[in-house]
């Protein structure tokens, strides 16, 4: 039997480091033709194409700028998967304290940076084929100095909901993933609360990007991966 993934061109943006990268490596145990896209992922290539273990394709663009963008998937071609992990660099803070220029950056990358991608790559992406995106717990349960992304992620499930009927037959999904790892001693600690009583490592999070690549009747669907900590 055929495996799902067997010779389909994935690319992962924001794939050179994190989940990103564990997603690359279990898709291509998979039998996925594996092409990372990230800022630095063609000066990356040795080392990215060591840690998959397999040969693959490596594009440096920014995806929030739409000329950079639209230049590499000239250059990528036809897909049948793309999977988006960038994600942005804020730091936690009340809402009051709130760095509006920081807050805006992190709009920019991770929800309009994943719009305007997603605009760009629609035309380059088989039929049968799927959109992976990335939201977050903060989507999910209010954290205290976590406002701009639990609106950014919240955003992005709405947006993804409805990429889902507009592109349709397409599939687009979205992986909300909890605490993962490396993170504070802190938040280790907090961890051990939660049912599972541990924060995430990127393979287990990447598991769930593999299943929604591979599940030809899901789409719409936004998949939590926080190992029940939004159930204390």
């Amino acid at each position: 039997m055929k495996e799902p993934l067997q010779n389909k061109r994935i690319l992962i943006v924001g794939g050179s480091s994190g989940i990103g990268l564990a997603v690359a490596k279990q898709a291509c145990q998979a039998g996925g033709e594996i092409i990372i896209a990230s800022r630095n992922a063609a000066e990356k290539y040795n080392d990215l194409a060591a840690t998959v273990g397999h040969d693959i394709e490596t594009h440096s663009f920014d995806a929030t700028s739409e000329n950079e963008t639209e230049k590499a998937l000239k250059i990528i071609g036809d897909i049948d998967h793309l999977v988006i992990t960038a994600r942005p660099e804020i730091t936690p803070a009340p809402f009051a304290e709130t760095d509006l220029k920081q807050a805006k950056e992190a709009f920019e990358t991770k929800f309009w940076g994943q719009y305007q991608l997603i605009q760009k790559a629609q035309c380059h992406i088989s039929q049968n084929g799927s959109i992976v995106m990335t939201t977050g717990i903060a989507g999910e349960k209010i954290f205290r100095n976590s406002s701009t992304m639990s609106i950014i992620n919240s955003a992005t499930e709405a947006f993804c909901r409805s990429l889902a009927v507009e592109l349709a037959p397409m599939r687009v999904n979205a992986v909300s993933p909890g605490f993962v790892a490396p993170k504070s001693p802190e938040v280790e600690e907090y961890a051990q609360q939660f049912p599972s009583g541990k924060i995430a490592s990127p393979e287990e999070v990447a598991e769930a990007y593999i299943y929604l690549m591979e599940s030809s009747y899901t789409t719409g669907l936004s998949v939590v991966i926080d190992g029940g900590a939004r159930l204390i």
